[in-house]
């Protein structure tokens, strides 16, 4: 045989055309989407511009919004090729064209792995005919008038701090009757309990009881008295909610492939705390769906009821924002008594600004600067969704920056990327309230420009006809809470027991380990 013949034999062996098989279309495909894709013009890291795995990791690993972040800072640039067919945008011009303009642009594949029990819900809806439906309906009960007569003396907001307050001190006191390292509070665990009761208690009239450990009923509030030693265990609810934070880690799979996987991990690793839990949000929020009354009533289980949205799903709409309200303001809350607590100037001056409008329970919080100021900087550093809000671009594209994204492309602005851009927000990992006031870092004037792009990028609720319909109720709990926190005194002595809050950046964010401790000194 000939050396022209064994290396044709050769090469047309079977291991070689397997081999050629294989390796020459993923050639051509690495090939593609390197030089010849719609989205080749624009800058990324080499793997991500290949394939969706590098973007799939870091959303999994929980660390996607500090790469992207880095990444944006590495490449100089305002838009990020993250994935073959997905960008990042840290422009806040973006917002506009995006979000805003026309009802904004569709939303991705990916909200579908936001499904509640099967069903759709207004937080999740790709379709803005159904979401219109069902927000309108319940868009009254977050006036701004309704809210803020919820934060009066006699409100339900007002009623759910007040035993909070009661059960901090509680915790508080017991805390410090144990041994200095033991000595500890878990003040997420807190706001978790403040806000699953003012969320239920003002949308359901009825509160699913968290603040007070009792059995979940619908029977009325009982005074509160607290057995901190036996009442301090994980709320009800929390495995419920957390599971649901925890499901963003595979949020950016394909619909079909996450359903699939977490049927599977359901079946390995069956968790049977997870399912308890499950079962008593359904049964609080079917018993209120079954006792409304659409006639008469006017909760948000009633006001769906009467739009015409059916039993099943009410049922399942009232879960879903039970989740939202309760996690996303949690976070935010806890954010800022950290801060408060790594910063003792801060709350002192606080402190100082809440005596000159003295207890009087009819101020308007809101109207009170410095506060104000606090509660935007927690905003700012407490995103609740601190990653891509998804948007998928229209059939004529968007430019931005002088630059040209092509239609069907997956675009999206972080709030993590924007809230930490330091050539609008100076030292973006500080807390500095001050920022928000018309003094700059030294008293002067702060540019108007600058003014307007902090308060263009600051998006902790989202922007557009599709924020969160809940935004008035949410900021003015946060006034309110803050307020009272400060004014109690509790916070005295404390400290952190980290120097940082550790998030763990899903599409709903986590805290690592999912609580945050303070202690006080002896």
């Amino acid at each position: 045989m000939t050396y022209i013949q064994a290396a044709f034999s050769a090469f047309f062996s079977p291991s070689v055309s397997i081999t050629l098989c294989t390796c020459v279309p993923f050639a051509i495909i690495v090939f593609y989407r390197l030089f010849l894709h719609s989205l080749s013009h624009i800058p990324g890291p080499l793997l991500a511009r290949i394939s969706s795995l590098p973007l799939y990791t870091i959303c999994f690993l929980g660390i996607e919004c500090r790469v992207l972040e880095f990444y944006h800072r590495r490449y100089k640039v305002p838009v990020l090729r993250i994935a073959p067919n997905a960008v990042s945008i840290s422009d806040g011009a973006a917002l506009h064209p995006i979000y805003v303009a026309g009802g904004g642009y569709p939303k991705t594949a990916r909200y579908e792995n936001f499904k509640v029990g099967g069903h759709d819900t207004i937080f999740s809806s790709r379709d803005p005919a159904y979401r219109d439906v069902r927000a309108k309906a319940v868009a009254p009960l977050f006036a701004m008038s309704r809210v803020r007569a919820a934060g009066l003396e006699a409100g339900i907001i007002r009623q759910c701090i007040r035993t909070f307050m009661q059960r901090f001190e509680c915790e508080k006191a017991s805390a410090k009757k144990r041994a200095p390292e033991a000595a500890k509070v878990d003040v997420l665990g807190l706001t978790y309990r403040l806000m699953m009761d003012s969320v239920t208690g003002y949308l359901f009239g009825h509160t699913y009881g968290a603040l007070e450990e009792r059995p979940v009923s619908l029977a009325p509030a009982k005074a509160a008295s607290f057995n901190v030693e036996s009442g301090s265990s994980k709320m009800s609810a929390l495995p419920f909610i957390f599971a649901i934070v925890e499901a963003g880690r595979f949020s950016l799979l394909p619909n079909w492939l996450f359903s699939t996987l977490s049927s599977i991990v359901d079946w390995l690793f069956p968790n049977e705390e997870f399912h308890h839990s499950l079962e008593c949000v359904r049964a609080f929020a079917m018993r209120l769906t079954e006792e409304a009354d659409p006639k008469i009533d006017d909760t948000y289980q009633a006001r769906l009821l009467a739009a015409g949205v059916a039993k099943p799903e009410t049922i399942v709409q009232c879960m879903a924002v039970m989740f939202a309200g309760t996690d996303s303001t949690a976070v935010k809350l806890v954010t800022i008594i950290f801060h408060l607590v790594r910063n003792p100037n801060i709350h002192e001056r606080l402190k100082k600004e809440l005596g000159h409008f003295g207890k009087d329970p009819a101020t308007d919080p809101q109207t009170i600067a410095y506060l104000r100021a606090v509660v935007k900087e927690g905003l700012r550093l407490g995103m609740a969704n601190p990653g891509r809000f998804s948007r998928t671009t229209p059939p004529g594209g968007l430019e931005i920056g002088g630059v040209h994204i092509p239609g069907g492309t997956d675009v999206g602005l972080a709030p993590y990327t924007l809230h930490h851009n330091a050539e609008v927000f100076a030292e973006p990992f500080m807390f500095r309230p001050e920022r928000w006031l018309d003094e700059g870092k030294e008293g002067t004037c702060r540019p108007e420009r600058l003014r307007r792009e902090m308060e263009r990028d600051l998006i902790p609720f989202n922007v557009g006809l599709r924020a969160c319909i809940a935004r008035n109720f949410a900021v003015h709990k946060l006034f309110v809470a803050t307020k009272a926190i400060v004014e109690s005194g509790v916070l005295e002595g404390a400290r952190t027991c980290t120097n940082t809050i550790e998030l763990q950046e899903f599409f709903n964010v986590g805290i690592k380990d999912h609580k945050l401790e303070i202690i006080w000194s002896s």
